[in-house]
């Protein structure tokens, strides 16, 4: 009787494990054909010990060659599905950083360094501003090639470092830089205001508020056994990847978890507005200080890195809007943070002879009369049609360049 009853219990936990074993089955199908977001993971270790001469170990890349499947959204047809891919130096460019060099005599060159609005998840490679370039001439019939260096969650700070890692590779002197100025690289230039997170602010350079020196924060190989479970699950199992990227789980309980904890506290004045957090120099006065600094500092290194007006001269700074109050036509407050920062980055730019391309107008002029928008849905980086603007602008001083 005792072993009937053993052998009963035995079935059914044979039962239930092959239930939820099958469960798990068709649900890894499901976020596979969903498809579920690839990771991408960097490479590492990301350590820098000498910042006069940087090498590619200092910045951030992934594993040369490789592909993977950026998406957004919960199921096809209704998501965004991009496949991207890496060149020689793991950044997201079909153009190899070494045909980018050795056609220094025959081409245009133009580089482009920045944060996620130049890694470009959302847009297949051909088809992010840099890319496009690469299908266009100037006014003297010389082709372009175009290539870039970009992660997301860079600022200004690591900016003037992946130059300085172009610059050991080949001379900087005829190459046009493009470098697109985004409402987070400002503040985020400084460690305390960094993006946080698991792995948010490794291998990143920042800002010194009382020195010329920057400051860096290396991102160890080494991982603890928290660190290589987390990874090897998203490594392995595309439903951990729908539930965490897809359906931003985290996102949803943390939001939750705020919402309840924060439920008789004052609303705090910071305001989200989709790509810019917004604040009043009164609610956030350390953060306008910080923002004044980066300014000062990131021209100051350019400059140096720049020397001569013909150099600044092909030094091309892009400058983004705030796309959401063209979208919902608000009046825009001149006081707040991103358009104090802006109205400085342009001033001092334009004062030190670098080429400023404002997006303001050109954004707010064309959806005018298109209606068109220049990001997705799922978030405030640039779509193939925002990309497309910006690549026409850049291409416009390209050839006015060439005219000179």
């Amino acid at each position: 009787m005792k072993n009937k009853k053993y052998n009963e219990s035995f079935l059914k936990l044979i039962s239930i494990s092959c239930g939820f074993a099958m469960s798990f089955l068709l649900l890894e199908l499901f976020a596979r054909i969903a498809p579920a977001n690839s990771t991408f993971p960097l490479e590492k270790p990301i350590e820098c010990d000498n910042f006069e001469r940087i090498t590619l170990s200092c910045l951030h890349r992934r594993k040369a060659f490789s592909k993977g499947i950026w998406t957004v959204g919960k199921f096809r047809p209704l998501n965004q599905v991009i496949l991207k891919k890496t060149n020689d130096i793991g950044q997201f460019s079909d153009i190899n950083f070494n045909t980018f060099i050795a056609n220094k005599n025959n081409n245009v060159q133009v580089l482009s360094i920045g944060d996620s609005f130049v890694q470009a998840l959302q847009v297949t490679n051909p088809y992010t501003f840099h890319g496009i370039l690469n299908k266009k001439k100037t006014k003297n019939n010389q082709e372009i090639i175009s290539t870039a260096i970009g992660a997301s969650g860079m600022a200004f700070p690591n900016y003037i470092m992946s130059i300085k890692y172009a610059e050991t590779q080949t001379d900087l002197k005829d190459i046009i830089l493009v470098i697109p100025i985004i409402a987070n690289d400002f503040d985020e230039s400084f460690k305390q205001y960094a993006l946080k997170g698991r792995r948010a602010g490794l291998g990143q350079f920042y800002f010194n508020e009382t020195s010329d020196k920057m400051d860096f924060i290396k991102f160890p190989k080494e991982k603890n056994i928290t660190q290589k479970s987390i990874d090897f699950i998203l490594k392995n199992s595309a439903l951990s990847r729908f539930i965490i990227y897809n359906l931003e789980i985290g996102n949803l309980i943390r939001n939750n978890l705020s919402f309840l904890t924060n439920a008789n506290k004052p609303k705090t004045k910071v305001k989200f507005a989709a790509n810019i957090i917004e604040s009043s120099k009164k609610e956030t006065p350390e953060r306008f200080t910080l923002g004044n600094i980066a300014v000062y500092k990131f021209i100051k290194n350019l400059k140096e890195l720049r020397k001569t007006s013909y150099e600044r001269n092909r030094t091309f700074l892009v400058i983004d809007s705030d796309r959401n109050a063209i979208y919902n036509n608000f009046s825009i407050d001149e006081s707040s943070f991103y358009q104090t920062m802006r109205r400085r980055m342009i001033h001092e730019a334009k004062k030190n002879g670098f080429k400023v391309i404002n997006m303001e107008n050109i954004f707010r002029e064309d959806y005018s009369l298109s209606k068109k928008r220049f990001n997705s849905k799922y978030d405030g980086h640039w779509n193939a049609y925002g990309h497309a603007k910006v690549s026409n602008e850049i291409l416009y001083e390209i050839k006015k360049l060439s005219r000179d």
